[in-house]
């Protein structure tokens, strides 16, 4: 028994015995006059305190359940063999998707159920080290054997908002199993990860897999551009249902928090709807995104924008010079349009820099920089590589793939009569997705985000095509540049994924910043909650943020602007592989780890207790017993046997005589 100290309780059963002895037994006797009390107050004078010990079926009852409920209170147990090691690694899965609401519990809560049962198989004298994963390894308890202290610690554990990763989590496991070799890592996860580690584990890996359901939709892409000259705010939303079955959910969007706009979107299984919004007004400063009603997972049912700057920003075109592009550009009102040489290029910068009015996007024709720029670039007919990636050889008459009208980047542009007569091959860098591409899979028009900054690309020169004579070229290039450049004035990009740190470079002037979080719509007042860091050398990271909000990003003591904030971005989940929360496929973690049992699983013995059936039975002799004895109960149940069915309610009738009206 594993609390021995308990069966000090027994001492409660002879208490029990003597308690029916020295009780004075009577029985109810009707009476018709109260003189005939005297005699029986005689009959209790003359009782003697000890009586003779008789049968009772309730004396039985009452026997069994105290010793059932001590021998509980002891937790007894069998020892069985064990299949872990001596050693325990036990991972938990935090990851978002694990907030998933299943039929009876969180997909979290049955994870520690799962982790618990994994406890309750330790064999005699193991250790097991507690670790949470979500995007990284949080360890609650290293290397014990007190299981109260890990089940404690199994408590504690609860899903985070954040993408998941085991990496971290899986090269510690490895670690720790190089210690010892007789270890066993356990992970409990739902399985749905897109990215698995790439370090092995040198000990058997175990999968305790939790979850089942895949009925979930999500806030899938959030963006807002604003239209060269400042005319209309199009907000794109994307809803993705990764779910089997075709779904229609009811999408709301509110600037400032304030509903603005509400539609149902009918979202085909394994697919996503689009929409596209222009009724946010104008004066918006934040707009959120939600999906109403319920799904499996909460997190990914809403996101954040921010409303784009409509002050002007400084453009340099970089070039031997080309009237097409030059007269395109200068048509935005968006842009303060300045054209140097590729040799003057440098100087150009540090121009800027020492009159402090920094170029906002830079536009490279033809030319490629040696050191990618600090602010969004378009690439146009580069010929040696760059940010936006490696180029290849000539492609010559290149016949266009028919592009999807949908992306926000050929809104209103119609590229069907586009001829292009050469055009480079390019591998593109990560972070880039093709928009336009021809028959062969090789990108035309390009488009993302690389090292945090935009880039976009033209893989031909415009003369070498006759897409400066089409009516598309201008409106190409103003969708280009909206989608390039930030939407705020400051220093933050427009969106970050939450998790995600961000390096980023400040006047080195400023020393401390503080990074305050929100998760409403709208600029926390209050700066004295929040993240207070230190600048060095004007160069300052931003740890990932852990749920979905707005950040806001302000100076402390000198430097900065006026009001103190340098800049404000969105943080979003936007992950597919969180949001598509069906259970994935345990044995591609489970191949992670070597093959074959520990040296020393399956010769260890385990506590395999067994008092809960103790308790269950204890609870059922509990319950008879009120049943058969509690006086009102019994003859409640008699009166319901006797008639066959409940008692009808009873209705009392109001007499205007008895109430003397």
């Amino acid at each position: 028994m594993i609390a021995p100290l308990a069966l000090i309780g027994l001492i409660s059963l002879p208490i029990i015995v003597a308690y029916y002895m020295l009780r004075l037994r009577r029985r109810d006797v009707p009476v018709g006059s109260i003189f005939l009390w005297q005699q029986l107050v005689r009959d209790v004078e003359a009782n003697a305190p000890w009586q003779r010990l008789r049968f009772s079926w309730l004396l039985v009852l009452q026997l069994l359940i105290a010793l059932l409920a001590v021998v509980a209170a002891a937790r007894p147990f069998v020892t069985v063999s064990s299949d872990l090691a001596a050693n325990v690694v036990l991972i938990v899965d935090t990851s978002a998707s694990m907030g998933s609401v299943e039929a009876d519990a969180t997909r979290i809560e049955q994870a520690r159920t799962a982790a618990r049962r994994v406890i309750g198989q330790l064999p005699e004298g193991g250790h097991v080290t507690v670790v949470a994963a979500d995007d990284s390894a949080h360890v609650l308890v290293s290397d014990t054997d007190d299981r109260s202290a890990v089940l404690a610690a199994v408590d504690t554990i609860s899903a985070t908002e954040v993408p998941g990763d085991l990496t971290d989590a899986f090269a510690l496991a490895s670690a720790l199993a190089a210690r010892d070799s007789d270890s066993t890592v356990v992970v409990v996860t739902d399985a749905n990860a897109d990215r698995l580690p790439q370090v092995g584990i040198g000990a058997p890996v175990r999968v305790e897999r939790v979850g089942s359901t895949d009925g979930n939709q999500a806030v899938a892409a959030l963006s807002l551009l604003r239209r060269s000259g400042g005319a209309q705010l199009d907000l794109f939303v994307a809803v993705s249902n990764p779910s089997a079955l075709d779904v229609t959910r009811r999408l709301e969007i509110y600037a400032d928090g304030e509903l603005v706009d509400a539609r149902d979107l009918a979202i085909p299984a394994e697919q996503r709807s689009e929409a596209l919004i222009t009724s946010v007004p104008q004066s918006a400063q934040i707009v959120e995104a939600r999906l109403a009603g319920g799904d499996a997972l909460a997190v990914d049912d809403h996101a954040f924008a921010l409303v784009p700057s409509a002050g002007a920003v400084r453009a340099l075109l970089v070039g031997p010079g080309n009237t097409y592009l030059e007269n395109a550009l200068a048509l935005l009102p968006r842009l303060e349009l300045y054209a140097v040489g590729a040799d003057g290029y440098a100087d150009a910068l540090d121009a800027a820099a020492e009159g402090g009015t920094p170029y906002g996007i830079i536009i490279f024709d033809r030319t490629v920089p040696a050191e990618p720029p600090d602010v969004p670039a378009l690439y146009v007919g580069p010929t040696t590589d760059g940010a936006f990636g490696t180029v290849g050889r000539l492609l010559n008459g290149p016949a266009l793939d028919r592009p999807d009208p949908a992306d926000p980047l050929l809104r209103f542009v119609d590229l069907s009569t586009l001829h292009v007569g050469r055009a480079r091959s390019v591998t593109l860098a990560d972070g880039m997705r093709p928009v336009v591409e021809t028959v062969g899979g090789d990108p035309l028009v390009a488009v993302g985000r690389v090292n945090g900054r935009g880039v976009a690309l033209l893989s031909f020169a415009l003369g070498d095509s006759d897409l400066p004579l089409q009516v598309a070229f201008p409106l190409l290039v103003s969708n280009i540049t909206d989608v390039l450049l930030p939407p705020t004035s400051g220093v933050l990009p427009p969106s970050v994924r939450l998790g995600e740190p961000l390096s980023m470079q400040l006047d080195p002037v400023i020393t401390r910043v503080r990074l305050v979080a929100t998760r409403t719509n709208g600029v926390p007042s209050n700066t004295s909650d929040g993240v207070d860091l230190d600048v060095i050398g004007g160069r300052v990271t931003l740890p990932g943020q852990r749920f979905v909000s707005i950040l806001t990003l302000h100076v402390i003591g000198a430097g900065g602007p006026e009001d103190g904030i340098l800049g404000q971005t969105a943080a979003n989940l936007f992950d597919p592989g969180e949001s598509r929360v069906s259970p994935g496929d345990p044995a591609r973690i489970a191949d992670l780890g070597s093959a074959g049992p520990s040296p020393g699983s399956g010769d260890l013995s385990a506590r395999s207790e067994w008092w809960w059936p103790l308790a269950l039975l204890g609870l059922a002799l509990l319950l008879v017993e009120w049943m058969l004895f509690h006086r009102p109960t019994r003859r409640a149940i008699a009166r319901l046997l006797r008639r066959g069915g409940p008692p009808a309610a009873s209705h009392p009738r109001a007499s205007r005589a008895g109430t003397g009206q």
